[in-house]
């Protein structure tokens, strides 16, 4: 954390780095799976951006769980003498897939995953969680699932 006595301050968020996955769908059918995909994970969606083929949550508030599953499942926020933090603390998730064309029928999908937590009892600055690497993971096979599906008449 930077700052200083009447001047604010500003954390410094450590950047957990994205995760790309080539995949032998095409950019435009990955597209239009990933509203599914992310309302399967419980993530409303708040950015879609049918342009650059972004989607996804930029500022999820949630608390201990994710769906129904456990926050600490997911991230690492630290640990406490009651537990893991991301179980217990206010947590503020993004979570961003883009998708790109990489020739003509395969396709590049990239999903960024940041996450901030704080005590829900006590006023402090948010601290950076890390990703456990578990919601990239699950976006690609509820993607690779939902497109390897037949499609219906």
């Amino acid at each position: 954390m930077v700052g200083g006595e009447g001047i604010g301050s500003l954390i410094l968020a450590g950047n957990g780095g994205s995760d790309v996955q080539k995949l032998a769908y095409t950019a435009d059918a990955v597209w239009r799976a990933l509203p599914s995909v992310f309302d399967s994970l419980a993530i409303p969606l708040n950015s879609v951006d049918p342009t650059t083929k972004e989607i996804g949550n930029s500022a999820l508030k949630t608390r201990v769980r994710l769906g129904k599953v456990y926050l600490s499942r997911y991230l690492d926020c630290g640990t406490t003498q009651i537990g893991p933090n991301a179980d217990n603390y206010d947590v503020v998730l993004t979570v961003l897939s883009r998708v790109v064309a990489e020739g003509t029928g395969a396709s590049k999908l990239t999903t960024t995953v940041q996450a901030q937590a704080r005590p829900a009892t006590y006023n402090q600055a948010y601290n950076a969680c890390s990703s456990k690497g578990l919601i990239e993971g699950r976006i690609i096979e509820l993607l690779t699932a939902a497109l390897s599906k037949p499609p219906t008449r």
